[in-house]
């Protein structure tokens, strides 16, 4: 386990506050780690000394546009409360992993996650229109622009996305909606080889194009470790295999054959 120690932890409750503290930190040239919902595995929120800056505080979902397909936030937000507030208006916020009931999305943001429907929708920094982000001493940079067809100038939010807070701290963003799934399916398979994981990778992906939202690829270890150690969780399969693939089509077509298309890439 790895220990963090500080000076002090701060909780500024909004971008104003939270630029003033970074200034008089920089000014000092006191070290600043950015912490959001703590749930990385790597120790990038591990502070050595210095001042822990919290977005716990930072937590409102500032507007939901379902017309415009878009969602403004703070950076401390929960991720399942994103999702949650896009499905009340009958949009999908299309970010999923295994943190999402305690992780916030500035830490998703600054560490470019991403989950489980890559394949789909593409990494964070391609489920964002705009960024607020405080720099590192103290100046407010933003860019909170809501239009999808923008092509002028620099795009300089991606510079903050997946930079893990060494270039600034995420306030705000502008995120990207998406329609509801009304029709979904999900497939376990079990495998003999990564060759045949690649073979029916290839062959549901021709048969059902966009469909295909996501796609992971399992070692036998995973689901034994499942199975030993998560209560009422049963192997679906009568022998182990060596690689298994769990597997999700989704469409905004309550009618669509989803069973038809995976059973014929399968």
């Amino acid at each position: 386990m790895l220990e963090s120690t500080c000076d002090a932890v701060v909780h500024p409750a909004d971008t104003e506050t939270l630029a003033e503290v970074v200034k008089l930190c920089a000014a000092a040239k006191v070290p600043m780690v950015a912490m959001g919902g703590n749930t990385g595995l790597v120790g990038g929120s591990v502070a050595d000394g210095g001042v822990i800056i919290s977005t716990e505080r930072l937590n409102t979902i500032i507007e939901v546009d379902a017309l415009n397909h878009t969602m403004t936030v703070e950076a401390g937000c929960i991720l399942a409360d994103i999702q949650n507030a896009a499905e009340a208006e009958d949009c999908l916020f299309p970010l999923s992993l295994g943190a999402e009931g305690s992780c916030r999305i500035g830490g998703n943001l600054s560490t470019n996650a991403g989950g489980i429907g890559v394949l789909r929708y593409g990494n964070t920094r391609d489920l964002v229109l705009g960024l607020e982000v405080v720099l590192a001493d103290g100046r407010v940079w933003s860019a909170m622009g809501a239009l999808r067809k923008d092509n002028t100038g620099y795009d300089l939010k991606h510079l903050f996305i997946g930079a893990e807070g060494t270039l600034g701290i995420i306030t705000k963003a502008v995120l990207k909606l998406y329609p509801l799934p009304r029709a979904k399916v999900t497939v376990m398979a079990a495998l003999a080889g990564l060759d045949n994981i690649l073979a029916l990778f290839d062959r549901v992906r021709a048969a059902c194009g966009d469909r295909l939202t996501a796609f992971e690829m399992i070692a036998e270890i995973g689901l034994e470790l499942v199975v030993r150690h998560i209560p009422d969780c049963n192997d679906p399969f009568a022998m182990r295999h060596p690689w298994y693939v769990l597997l999700e089509l989704t469409s905004p077509r309550a009618g669509d054959n989803l069973r038809g298309n995976i059973e014929a890439g399968g």
